[in-house]
C-alpha cells in the first residue's frame, strides 16, 4: 500500500526531541546542528514546524511523509504519499514494541480467530477505535498474511479459521453480514462487504480493498492537533491576536508617553515663562544702570585736540606718560598728587604704542635698512651732501635729523631710540 495515513499511540509519551531523534535515527538524517528551539526549520530534505500551545510537531520528510506527533496524549499520525520507505518507521515501533495496544493488538501478522477467542472478537468489533478492520470469512479468498503485511500499523487484519468459526460468528455477531467474503470495518462503526466480481482474480480483489482503504483513510481526520492546516491556521491566529495585543500596548504605551511628554511641556513652558519674566525685569535694571552711568559720564575729563593721532589711544597715553612723570617726579603737592594717582590708576594705557615702537625696531635690526619703515608711517627725505631726514606721516611736527643710515645693531638702536624720543 503505498499511500496511507494512521494514528498510533505510543506505550511512552516521549518529548518531542526524544521523537525528532528517535525519527531521524530511522531515517539516517542528520541533525546534530539543529537548532530545535526554533520554531521553524527547514532543510532540502525535511522541514520541522512545532507547536508549543498545543504540544505538536509537524515533520515533512522528502517531501512525501507527514509526521504529527503530540507529546501531551504520545499521539502519532503518519500521511505516507506513495514513498516506498513510508513503513520504516512503523516497522521500526512495530520491532521495538513501542506501539500501545490496550484493545486489538498491532502486528504485521493477522490475527487468528477460533472458538476460544470469538467472544473477544466480537468485543473488538463493537468497540474499536483508532484503526480500522478487514475481516476475512474461513473460506480466505484473499491472503490474510499478504494483506497484513500491506496494512501494518494501518488497519486490523483478522482471518476465521473454520467453517464452524464462521457459523458461530454469524450466529452471535449482527455486524457480520450474510453471505460476505471479505468486510472492512471503517472507524465510524460502518462497513463494506466484498464478494468477487465476475472474473476477478485474487490479487485483484486485493488491490480493491487496499484501493478503497486508502481513499478512505485520506478523508479521515484525526482532530486539530493532529492536522498541519488547523494547527498552521490556529498559529497565525495566535500571530496575529499576538500582533494586535501587541498594537494595543503600543498605543497605551506612546499614549502616556504623549501624556508625559504634554506635562513636561507644561512645565517647561512655566519655566520658560517665568525665565523671560526674569530676563525682562533684569534688561529693565541694566537699562536703569546705564542710564546712571551715562549721568555720571555725562561730560570727559579732556576733549581731544584737532591734531590726527597716528596709532590708537596715541594722546591718551602720551598725557598719561606726563603724569606720571610728574607723579614719580613729585612735582606737584600732595593734594594734587593724590588726584594724579587716582587718574593713573582709573586709566589704563592702550598699549599700541609699545607695540608700534617693538615693530619698529624688529625691522630695524632685521635690514638695517630704514627705507623699510614706510610702512610704519616713517618716510626719509634725502638731499644731497645733507643728512637724512626721517618724519612719521609727512608731519612736520615729527621729525628728525639722522646722522646716518645704520650699518649695525647699535646704530639701529640709537636711531630708535631717537624715533622714540621724538616720535612717540
Amino acid at each position: 500500500m503505498k499511500s496511507f495515513s494512521t494514528y498510533l499511540k505510543l506505550k511512552e509519551k516521549w518529548t518531542i526531541p526524544q521523537f525528532i531523534e528517535s525519527l531521524f535515527e530511522v531515517y539516517d538524517i542528520q541533525y546534530d546542528n539543529l537548532n530545535l528551539q526554533q520554531k521553524r526549520i527547514i532543510e532540502d530534505y525535511f522541514d520541522i514546524y512545532q507547536y508549543p500551545q498545543d504540544q505538536s510537531v509537524v515533520i515533512h520528510l522528502y517531501h512525501r511523509m507527514e509526521y504529527i506527533y503530540n507529546e501531551k496524549d504520545g499521539g502519532l499520525c503518519i500521511h505516507n504519499e506513495g514513498y516506498q520507505k513510508g513503513y520504516r518507521y512503523i516497522d521500526y515501533l512495530l520491532t521495538h514494541q513501542l506501539i500501545q495496544t490496550k484493545g486489538i493488538p498491532i502486528s504485521d501478522s493477522p490475527i487468528a480467530i477460533d472458538m476460544d477467542h470469538c467472544q473477544q472478537v466480537i468485543q473488538w468489533l463493537e468497540t474499536y477505535e483508532n484503526l480500522p478492520i478487514v475481516y476475512i470469512n474461513y473460506e480466505q479468498v484473499v491472503d490474510p498474511d499478504y494483506l497484513a503485511g500491506q496494512l501494518r500499523g494501518i488497519a486490523h487484519v483478522m482471518y476465521e479459521t473454520s467453517y464452524d468459526v464462521s457459523l458461530w460468528m454469524k450466529e452471535h455477531c449482527q455486524l457480520i453480514p450474510q453471505q460476505s467474503r471479505v468486510i472492512l470495518y471503517y472507524l465510524n462503526h460502518d462497513y463494506k462487504a466484498y464478494r468477487f466480481f465476475k472474473k476477478e482474480s485474487q490479487d485483484q480483489l486485493q488491490q480493491r480493498i487496499l484501493h478503497h482503504l486508502s481513499l478512505y483513510l485520506k478523508q479521515r481526520r484525526y482532530g486539530t492537533s493532529y492536522d498541519f492546516h488547523s494547527l498552521q491556521k490556529r498559529y497565525l491566529e495566535e500571530l496575529k491576536n499576538h500582533a494586535q495585543d501587541y498594537e494595543e500596548e503600543t498605543v497605551y504605551q506612546l499614549d502616556q508617553e504623549m501624556e508625559k511628554l504634554e506635562n513636561e511641556k507644561i512645565k517647561y513652558s512655566e519655566l520658560i515663562s517665568q525665565l523671560e519674566n526674569e530676563v525682562e525685569l533684569l534688561k529693565m535694571q541694566n537699562e536703569m544702570l546705564e542710564e546712571q552711568m551715562s549721568l555720571q559720564n555725562q561730560y570727559g575729563l579732556l576733549n581731544k585736540g584737532d591734531i590726527q593721532e597716528y596709532y590708537q589711544g596715541e594722546q591718551k597715553d602720551i598725557l598719561l606718560n606726563m603724569l606720571e612723570d610728574d607723579v614719580k617726579k613729585k612735582t606737584v603737592g600732595n593734594l594734587d598728587m593724590s588726584i594724579l594717582e587716582d587718574i593713573l590708576q582709573q586709566n589704563t594705557k592702550d598699549g599700541i604704542r609699545e607695540e608700534y615702537l617693538n615693530c619698529i625696531l624688529k625691522a630695524l635690526i632685521s635690514s638695517y635698512d630704514i627705507y623699510k619703515l614706510k610702512s610704519y608711517g616713517i618716510t626719509i627725505k634725502d638731499e644731497k651732501n645733507k643728512h637724512p631726514i626721517a618724519m612719521f606721516f609727512d608731519n612736520p611736527r615729527y621729525q628728525s635729523t639722522l646722522s646716518s643710515t645704520p650699518s649695525d645693531q647699535n646704530a639701529c638702536r640709537q636711531i630708535y631710540r631717537q624715533f622714540r624720543k621724538y616720535f612717540f
